[in-house]
């Protein structure tokens, strides 16, 4: 079996990826205004969306994840931020629970409802479009 591959084909699958990754910004961490004077680096983002780090440093208290169900910014972010798809971030958090090691983050269908939680949780955490972030979260800035 061979595999016809055309420029005009490989130049439209091109197009329409662009196109696609133009639709949405960058991702935003954002939290709870209680955490806005917390510190957190790539690696302590990885735990927080892990399951392995569950209390502020420096805020105090506990860390509440909000995450998206599903989607392109969901992907995008988890992809760069966990290093997993937003399939396999949720099978990740699936085993804990079954296995007792942890407690399913709240899940959000919209962005919107995602913010709002994270707005009115103390500890809360997750990430959005950053163009749906607004004055009533933090926005974090993850360092390397």
């Amino acid at each position: 079996m061979k595999l016809h591959i055309s420029l005009r084909g490989l130049a439209m699958t091109g197009i329409f990826i662009l196109l696609s990754a133009a639709s949405w910004g960058d991702p935003a961490v954002i939290a709870n205004k209680n955490v806005a004077s917390e510190k957190i680096d790539a690696a302590g983002l990885k735990a927080i969306l892990l399951g392995k780090k569950v209390s502020w440093d420096g805020a105090g208290g506990r860390v509440t994840l909000a995450v998206l169900k599903s989607g392109a910014v969901a992907d995008q972010f988890l992809t760069a931020a966990a290093g997993m798809s937003a399939s396999a971030f949720n099978n990740h958090w699936r085993r804990l629970a079954m296995t007792g090691g942890g407690s399913s983050p709240h899940s959000f269908e919209s962005e919107d409802e995602l913010v709002k939680f994270v707005a009115s949780t103390p500890g809360a955490i997750g990430f959005v479009d950053e163009a749906k972030a607004d004055a009533s979260v933090a926005i974090l800035k993850p360092t390397p």
